[in-house]
């Protein structure tokens, strides 16, 4: 009886043991028997200067040991709580693993206070959290972090742990290959670590960043490698440090002899032997048939439809952490991991006899991937290279709305690539030619500080290959009205009062795979006014700012990333108001990194602000980044343009040319001499006509209405005319050839016409008011002149236009404006020439001594005549009512 107490009391403890360990469950349990092949070591480390210590505590040990034979992690760490922040920071505890390979196994949770031990160890405490912190990027990996909150924890504390992690990935087979760090962010007491491997193993090191072996000893058929060092280095987090920068001391082991070994267990990896199915044969051929049997569309389509269609969600659980799903799954579900959809793009290229391969990338570090020893351990992602017709093209399936030819898809730079193809021996340099540009012309109608009108803002930004590959992309998650409103949103930064009049209009020529976005604003009260301070307006090259990096360079010897590629054009056109005398400026700033331009000058009325900015490498070394602050600090100097308008701004006197100004004055004088000779051009007169004229009046008074204000609009006209301004002459002095002599001789055509129109007027109207029989004539030959003017004016403007890369044709206001005023010439021509008024108005002639007297004689003849003609009348009949018209007698101006 006692042996059987005995025996079921040991299997109510085993039990009890069991339940206690797996109570958890996910593979996790507790046991305070550490593994037995573990090597003991003495506390000997010291604690780090304050500088060296993050978040108020610090490691006073991390040991790391494994056996890779036993396929087990063992980790032990001692945590020294140094100040209340370390409370807040270092009081829980966190480790993550996966169930499905892995047994999370803690040993021992130990508070030390005051050198006395408080026992931790609780099962029950641990929390089993799933960990799915890339979720956000679509991925599931099926890990879950072992998290325990810790009670009780003050200042000067010493947190004990330790715990063992059985079993590794079996995609990864016998093979063994790791990376043991000996420093990381903060600085720690004392490091341990170890491997022991089975010592017929043929393993290699690489020692990075320092040059010290490790020991080695050999027991029995292991062999231990073993590292260990006090009081490691802190290194500081920097901002924009490259993915690749690693200053931390560290070790690669692995046990893969080259390059082709890992080609070849990527090659079984991903295989699926003998895969026939009925749904992948039916894609295949509904894509051969919309390629109409041409490989080139073939392989667009295939590449297109396993982007787009193919949504990107990776479940990375077990070994499909590294093993790609089934080609007809993945086709079946409609997503998959950047695997997922490389595997299936093969299979359908493949189909088409078309050569594609899977190739393995790693996106931080793989610029250096051959730097590194063979390990299929190192990378991070799948791509898919095409092999045809002598070309090589690299495509990520993962990227989304690439459009264009298949073979200039725009391909990431992600530095090298191991292709997996039977026979290749070592990773190659990937493809990427960033061809992309973006282009921005921001077209200001700039109103004056009135307040009467609203400025008008027109910005036309063009995305060509990998730039219209990101807005597409933006265009299909947001959609056009969120885009909208996103870029009123970024457009108010800048002009709070900004709103749209129009909705944004898209242009997407995916065979050229350019989208042309067109923005319509309007700015109620661009000028900002402060105090005392005038009128004042700024103009930005924002586009080019955002891709700067604003840092710190002092005692800085990290490299720092570049955004890369980058290449923007962004040009501000402002249409003034006025003649502005404005200074032009430039500015240039080009190293082996960067390049920035920058130009303003005046055309015309218009002033033009030119920025261009290109990124020509991903990174800048230590030793370059003062020179980047400094060449940035010039760059945001002139990214904005300051414009302001007070009480002695400049007006066309100030800003004009004085040769111009000279050549309208002599033009005027000249024209003048001739137009009074024209004046007094003695002619025949007819005393009768004379004496039956017509006054001015019915619609000849618009007339003189028009030919009286007309001196005013010629001045006005005269003032805001580009013809006059200094800046538009040193515009045409920087063009060449015949561009420069027909732009000269425009606007010297529109100055001698300006000229010509107000010596013209002025004898139009000496002739209008003394109503000279050659007013219409003259009148008529000046409207023939006005059409000719608005005619060449039109033509002028076009070719200026076009010098100027802005739209050749006016605006439609100008446009229809021009139209009416020659449909008014010739209504008004057809009017002189047939109206019967007109020819019983404009009667006199030049001098008016020729036949004044006469005319005065003629008159009183007619009167003595009346007045006969009455008394003889009055003796035979009766007395007439009526008598002779003396109304149209001529004033005394005239008589």
């Amino acid at each position: 009886m006692k042996n059987l107490f005995n025996k079921h009391c040991y299997c109510l403890i085993l039990s009890l043991s069991t339940l206690l360990c797996y109570g958890q469950g996910k593979n996790f349990s507790v046991s305070r028997n550490t593994p037995s092949w573990i090597v003991r070591i003495n506390l000997n480390g010291k604690q780090p200067k304050e500088k060296g210590i993050n978040d108020g505590y610090y490691s006073a040990l991390v040991d790391q040991q494994n056996q890779a034979e036993l396929k087990e992690n063992y980790i032990h760490v001692i945590r020294q709580i140094v100040s209340d922040a370390g409370v807040q920071n270092g009081s829980q505890i966190s480790v993550t693993y996966d169930p499905s390979y892995e047994k999370l196994i803690f040993h021992n949770i130990t508070i030390w206070r005051n050198n006395k031990p408080a026992d931790k160890l609780d099962a029950s405490k641990f929390k089993i959290l799933q960990n799915e912190k890339d979720l956000s990027r679509f991925i599931y990996s099926g890990t879950y972090d072992a998290y325990l909150i810790l009670d009780d924890v003050r200042k000067g504390d010493r947190i004990e742990y330790s715990y063992t992690r059985k079993g590794t990935n079996p995609i990864f087979g016998t093979k063994y290959a790791n990376t043991f760090y000996f420093e990381n962010s903060s600085s720690a007491g004392q490091r341990y670590t170890n491997l022991i491997i089975n010592k017929s193993r043929s393993l290699q090191l690489k020692n990075f960043n320092f040059k010290t072996a490790p020991k080695i000893t050999e027991m029995g058929g292991l062999r231990m490698y073993e590292w260990e060092s006090s009081l490691t280095d802190t290194y500081r987090n920097v901002d924009y440090s490259p993915s690749w920068y690693e200053p931390f001391k560290y070790t690669q082991v692995t046990e893969y002899q080259n390059w082709e070994e890992v080609v070849n267990w990527g090659l079984k990896t991903n295989s699926y032997p003998g895969l026939k199915t009925l749904l992948l044969d039916k894609k295949a051929t509904e894509l051969l048939r919309l390629a109409g049997n041409k490989p080139e569309k073939y392989i667009q389509l295939a590449v297109r439809f396993v982007q787009d269609e193919i949504r990107y969600m990776g479940v990375e659980m077990g070994v499909y952490s590294q093993r790609p799903n089934s080609p007809e799954k993945v086709l079946q579900q409609r997503y998959g991991d950047c695997k997922d959809k490389s595997l299936l793009l093969i299979y359908l290229l493949n189909k088409a006899n078309v050569n594609a391969y899977m190739a393995y990338i790693d996106t931080y570090s793989g610029k250096n991937t051959t730097d590194f020893l063979p390990s299929p351990m190192l990378f991070n992602h799948a791509v898919v290279v095409i092999e045809h017709k002598q070309s090589k093209i690299w495509i990520d399936p993962t990227i989304s709305y690439q459009r264009g030819a298949y073979d200039s898809i725009y391909f990431p730079n992600y530095g090298q690539g191991l292709v997996l193809k039977p026979g290749v021996k070592h990773p190659e340099s990937v493809v990427s030619i960033a061809t992309g540009k973006l282009v921005s012309n921001l077209v200001f109608d700039l109103a004056d500080t009135s307040g009467k009108k609203a400025t008008t803002l027109t910005i036309k930004s063009t995305y060509t290959d990998n730039y219209a590959d990101d807005i597409r992309s933006t265009i299909a998650d947001e959609g056009q009205d969120d885009l909208q409103k996103s870029f009123l949103e970024y457009i108010t930064k800048y002009y709070p009062d900004a709103e749209n009049i129009k909705p944004i209009a898209i242009d997407d020529n995916e065979e050229s795979n350019t989208i042309n976005i067109t923005e319509y604003y309007q700015i109620e009260d661009i000028w900002k006014k402060e105090d005392s301070e005038d009128h004042h307006v700024n103009f930005y090259g924002d586009l080019i700012y955002a891709e700067l990096r604003n840092i710190k360079p002092k005692n800085r010897i990290e490299p720092m990333s570049l955004k890369f590629p980058v290449n923007i054009e962004e040009n501000v056109y402002i249409n003034l108001p006025k003649a502005w005398s404005i200074e032009e400026q430039n500015k240039r700033v080009e190293t082996d990194n960067y390049y920035f331009e920058f130009n303003s000058f005046i055309r015309g009325n218009q002033l033009r602000l030119n920025y261009s900015y290109r990124s020509m490498k991903d990174y800048i070394e230590g030793k370059d980044i003062k020179a980047y602050v400094k060449d940035t600090r010039e760059i945001k100097d002139h990214l904005s343009f300051y414009l302001s308008w007070g009480n002695n701004d400049a007006s066309i006197a100030e800003n004009s040319n004085p040769y111009l100004l000279g050549l309208a004055i002599l033009i005027f004088l000249i024209s003048g001499i001739f137009f009074v000779r024209i004046y007094q051009k003695k002619t025949e007169f007819d005393l009768e006509q004379m004496a039956e004229s017509r006054s001015i009046g019915g619609w000849i008074i618009f007339t003189a209405i028009i030919l009286s204000l007309s001196p005013i609009s010629i001045i006005g006209e005269a003032n805001l005319s580009a013809a006059f301004s200094s800046s538009t002459w040193q515009w045409i002095n920087s063009l060449k050839g015949s561009a420069k002599f027909f732009a000269g001789t425009y606007y010297t055509i529109e100055v001698i016409a300006i000229a010509l129109k107000m010596s013209w007027v002025i004898l139009l109207l000496f002739l209008f008011y003394n109503r000279r029989t050659s007013f219409p004539e003259r009148y008529i030959q000046y409207l023939h002149f006005l059409i000719c003017v608005v005619l060449i004016r039109f033509a002028g403007d076009c070719y200026i236009n076009f010098l100027a890369e802005r739209p050749v044709f006016p605006d439609t206001t100008t446009t229809m404006t021009r139209i009416f005023a020659i449909g008014f010439c010739i209504l008004w021509m057809v009017c002189y020439q047939r109206s019967n008024r007109v020819k019983e108005t404009f009667v006199f002639t030049y001098p008016e001594v020729l036949w004044k007297k006469e005319l005065i004689e003629y008159k009183n003849s007619q009167i003595s005549a009346y007045f006969s003609r009455q008394n003889h009348t009055s003796e035979t009949k009766e007395p007439q009512t009526e008598g002779p018209d003396l109304t149209n007698t001529p004033k005394d101006e005239n008589v």
